[in-house]
């Protein structure tokens, strides 16, 4: 008798002890289908695509969203070049060159919008409740992981036909020309390959805020992803 009462209270304290663990992940994989986390993590893509072409991909949106948070310059990849013609007065085709771009890469929004609706509609997943019940960002950078190259590959045409338009090319090749007269240094940079990922790197943190929003915010939340509460 002595020994049932304690094999019982042991089995109690085991139970106990694994109530009180924080198992909330397993639950969605419990009570919700593979249809709907599908449907969840999809719309989560989608809604966090739109606020970012609203963001950025409208007049003056790279430019100026978030204090210019997102304005693409060329500090990065051409401050000896830029240094060098600021000092000597021809500071001014920086300038030009930076609104042109920008221009340019709000421009590109139905490029980026039906680059990016592909990209969903072919994305696969092998552990939706590793991507809901994931860190805030878990499910961009799921995209990010496996798109970022086709991103890449399906803006090329459309940049490189803004580059004309927007007349960045005319505007930095002024500049290479201006810089190698005053250094006798020639510039090489892959300035259209440095746009798009300066286009996407602000597409994915503006994805990744509103993916956060989803995940904490029922005002941001709707039939699809009530399952992220």
């Amino acid at each position: 008798m002595k020994k049932i009462k304690i094999l019982l209270a042991t089995l109690i304290v085991a139970w106990t002890m694994t109530s009180c663990v924080d198992n909330s992940g397993q639950y969605v994989g419990q009570l919700y289908t593979t249809a709907q986390k599908h449907a969840a993590v999809k719309e989560c893509l989608v809604q966090s695509k739109d606020s970012a072409l609203n963001h950025l991909f409208i007049d003056n949106g790279f430019y100026n969203y978030n204090n210019g948070a997102y304005r693409i310059d060329y500090s990065t990849i051409a401050a000896a070049l830029i240094d060098t013609l600021s000092q000597h007065g021809l500071g001014y085709l920086n300038d030009s060159l930076i609104v042109a771009t920008n221009h340019l890469a709000t421009n590109c929004r139905s490029a980026m919008s039906d680059a990016l609706t592909t990209a969903i509609n072919e994305m696969e997943y092998w552990d939706y409740d590793g991507l809901i019940g994931g860190n805030d960002d878990a499910i961009t950078q799921y995209f990010k992981k496996l798109k970022n190259d086709d991103l890449k590959a399906a803006l090329q045409s459309p940049v490189s036909i803004r580059m004309n338009v927007f007349n960045v090319n005319n505007i930095w090749n002024e500049m290479v020309a201006q810089y190698y007269s005053i250094c006798g240094t020639p510039v090489g940079a892959d300035i259209q390959g440095y746009i798009i990922n300066k286009m996407l790197d602000g597409l994915y943190l503006e994805m990744m805020e509103e993916e956060y929003l989803i995940r904490t915010d029922t005002n941001h939340q709707n039939e699809n992803t009530i399952l992220f509460r």
